[in-house]
């Protein structure tokens, strides 16, 4: 049973949460590279190094899986092994388009943007959703914002960045971002009036890594449209994408639609972080945690494996950063 006292630590005014020495030891002293370093930026940024995070096993496995970029086949968007998910994990860890290795990545999926400046990449889309059943060369709104997240995150930034951005904006309705993409007759499987959340949760991600993206109007509708459904929660699905006892477990990396990527995604504008809805996402996250405000995963990505955050049995150091991060840019924490 926690020892926080959420509610107040909410309200403010006084009740910010102080985060244990021990839990900082805890992190800037992890025998997990990646961990130390971000650990330490967020804590005491002037003993972080960034050869250290290059040092790290899973920094260079996931550098290496993206070789073959080119040659990789969409056939789902929640498989973890996607390249587009693992280069998101590089860039929310640290990794910078002019780190060793990257060039060769990012110049590939340079070449693949279209005259909207819109990377596109191959996917498999079954005929019955308005697809061909072939690989084909397109973007969809629920692939191209993660890339381009990763890109504005990793530094890569031009005219065809800009123009990226501009495209997702003109995408938004008033209502959020549809269901779209560059095939004429796709279509997901849900109503072509409803808004979908996963599409508004990277869409809102890739916004706020600009700064005219994060101040847009589009923006604000994307991070509503996301407040928005967790007001509906038990009453209203769109595109299969519910709010339920699954949404809730915390799980890394960021791939798909649950409350960790949510609250990760709201917490990047500001003005959100006083709404109610917002606020009762983080009564639920801070229900989760220790007396120490550490976290154990409670979903995990068998692509993943023996990894501290994929071990339901114990804390973990990876999944303690990222919420210890949120937390930080809500405005609740005591550092």
């Amino acid at each position: 049973m926690t020892k926080i006292n959420i509610k107040k630590a909410l309200l403010g005014g006084g009740g910010s949460m102080m985060i244990p020495q021990e839990t900082k030891d805890w992190l800037t002293g992890s025998p997990i590279p990646y961990v130390r370093y971000n650990a330490c930026l967020l804590f005491c940024p002037e003993k972080a190094h960034h050869k250290e995070l290059l040092s790290d096993t899973l920094i260079q496995e996931l550098i290496q899986s993206l070789r073959d970029w080119k040659d990789e086949v969409l056939k789902r968007h929640d498989a973890a092994t996607l390249g587009l998910h693992r280069l998101v994990f590089l860039a929310d860890l640290g990794i910078k388009a002019q780190d060793p290795g990257m060039e060769r990545i990012i110049n590939t999926i340079l070449k693949t943007i279209d005259e909207q400046g819109i990377p596109r990449i191959q996917i498999e889309i079954p005929t019955v959703f308005g697809g061909n059943g072939k690989p084909t060369m397109a973007w969809m709104a629920c692939d191209f914002p993660t890339i381009l997240y990763a890109l504005l995150k990793m530094g890569v930034r031009s005219a065809v960045t800009s123009k990226a951005v501009q495209a997702l904006q003109e995408l938004v309705d008033e209502d959020g971002l549809h269901c779209c993409g560059s095939m004429p007759k796709f279509r997901g499987p849900g109503k072509k009036s409803d808004i979908c959340p996963y599409a508004n949760l990277i869409s809102a991600k890739a916004l706020s890594e600009d700064k005219g993206g994060a101040e847009s109007a589009a923006a604000q509708k994307t991070v509503e449209a996301l407040l928005r459904h967790w007001q509906e929660r038990g009453k209203k699905k769109y595109y299969l994408f519910g709010i339920g006892t699954e949404y809730k477990k915390l799980q890394l990396p960021y791939v798909w639609y649950n409350l960790l990527h949510v609250m990760e995604v709201v917490s990047r504008y500001e003005a959100f972080h006083t709404d109610k809805r917002f606020k009762e996402m983080m009564e639920v996250l801070l229900s989760q945690t220790d007396s120490s405000l550490r976290f154990k995963p409670e979903s995990m990505y068998m692509a993943y494996k023996g990894r501290d955050f994929a071990n339901k049995k114990e804390h973990s150091p990876t999944i303690t950063l990222f919420t210890l991060r949120i937390l930080k840019r809500a405005g609740i924490d005591s550092f």
